[in-house]
């Protein structure tokens, strides 16, 4: 109840104020009945005490989700998005208001629904002016300076800067994401310096707390970069990376490297074709060496000694999308993916070859009720080990599932 009081008190304050100074503003002088108007009179108003540029918004993401598997569990593994099992529910719900003058911008959002739930799930839930209650309800908020010319410093918490595919559905072909897109942060905590060194040529650089995670778990901070060029009006290659230490202080570092390559090109007006290779790389928590002479020094010690790594384990993904829009009332797209992650460093699934999984996906969305999106989608992912749940606590190498979706943004 009160996370619910606390979410609907800042909609509230703000549509008071943005009528007030509607009100205010059209206020005008008027003479009393009677009296003339002096040529010399002047008409006055009250200036709005809100910025020109500030703007309100709103987004519904409603779902159904039917799991071929009929799973125990009502909780998909190895996503954040649909993530509930034969149950109408709300994927994302946000209010936000954003503005851009000249030199100052900024954007705060408040959210719910189940994808907020699982992605700040691994945030820190035991410390008390930052933890997972006081944080998940935080989509942005951040406000930016303009230092130079096409150059922006931002601060706060803001949208993750890796992946073809955002957290807001109807800005995405699939109703779903991509498990590539699943496994990178879809939200960052620190300070982003933007700037456009030509028309064609755009750079950010990041500071951040870590991977997606706004209560840090350590002392080190971690990098990231962007770099997008567009070769023709129709063709862009962004290429993302991230450097950081994801290990608790209590533990050896776990530098963490990846890279994030993205095409994207739109070779007709109803018909457009995106790609994505993405490597990650891992500093290992630890190895054991053998040391069998540690015993002839002291009895009472063992034939390994815990030593720190230098070995880096990798996974890979690489995602293929094509959509083909009929005018402004169908369109259909599919996604080909494959995830690739032996030393289960980001999917943990205790199996004998990790978590080794091709993906299929087929959505086809209704447009006719812009700014509302009507989706229907059917998933088929295949893993080499079986690591989908299924009914009787089994499990199975295929996991299918049929989706439908209804969103709404103003």
């Amino acid at each position: 109840m009160k996370q619910i009081v606390s979410l609907k008190l800042p909609i509230f304050i703000s549509s008071l104020l943005f009528c007030f100074s509607v009100l205010s503003a059209e206020e005008q002088v008027q003479p009393k009945t009677g009296e003339s108007v002096s040529t010399t009179s002047v008409v006055t108003s009250n200036p709005n005490p809100l910025p020109a540029s500030l703007k309100f918004g709103a987004f519904v993401d409603t779902y159904y989700s039917h799991n071929r598997n009929h799973p125990i569990s009502k909780e998909r593994q190895f996503t954040t998005q649909a993530v509930r099992n034969d149950e109408f529910n709300i994927n994302l719900g946000f209010v936000d208001a954003k503005w851009q003058e000249e030199k100052v911008r900024g954007r705060i959002a408040l959210q719910f629904g189940t994808s907020v739930n699982t992605n700040y799930a691994p945030e820190a839930n035991k410390d008390v002016s930052s933890n997972q209650n006081s944080v998940k309800h935080i989509q942005e908020a951040y406000v930016g300076v303009k230092i130079a010319k096409d150059t922006w410093l931002d601060a706060g918490i803001y949208f993750g800067h890796i992946g073809h595919e955002s957290w807001i559905s109807s800005e995405n072909w699939n109703y779903t994401r991509a498990l590539a897109l699943d496994f990178v942060p879809y939200y960052a905590s620190g300070v982003r310096l933007t700037t456009k060194f030509t028309d064609k040529f755009q750079f950010q650089f990041h500071v951040m707390n870590g991977w997606q995670n706004i209560t840090d778990q350590n002392k080190d901070k971690s990098l990231g970069t962007q770099f997008k060029f567009s070769i023709a009006p129709n063709f862009t290659i962004i290429a993302n990376q991230f450097a950081g230490n994801e290990a608790p202080d209590f533990e050896r570092k776990q530098t963490r490297f990846y890279n994030n390559t993205i095409l994207e090109w739109k070779a007709l007006d109803w018909l457009s074709f995106a790609a994505s290779g993405d490597v990650g790389a891992q500093k290992a928590k630890e190895s054991f060496q053998y040391e069998p002479w540690w015993k002839e020094i002291n009895p009472t010690l063992g034939i390994y000694t815990n030593r720190e790594s230098n070995v880096y384990n990798q996974w890979y993904h690489g995602t293929f999308w094509a959509s083909f829009r009929y005018e402004d009332l169908y369109r259909l797209s599919f996604r080909v993916e494959r995830f690739y992650d032996p030393k289960q460093v980001m999917a943990t699934t205790y199996t004998r070859n990790g978590f080794l999984t091709n993906g299929y996906t087929v959505t086809f969305d209704f447009l006719e009720w812009h700014p509302g999106l009507v989706r229907f989608e059917v998933i088929q992912r295949e893993s080499m080990d079986p690591v989908f749940e299924t009914d009787n606590n089994k499990h199975t190498r295929v996991e299918r599932l049929v989706v439908g979706a209804f969103s709404v943004r103003y």
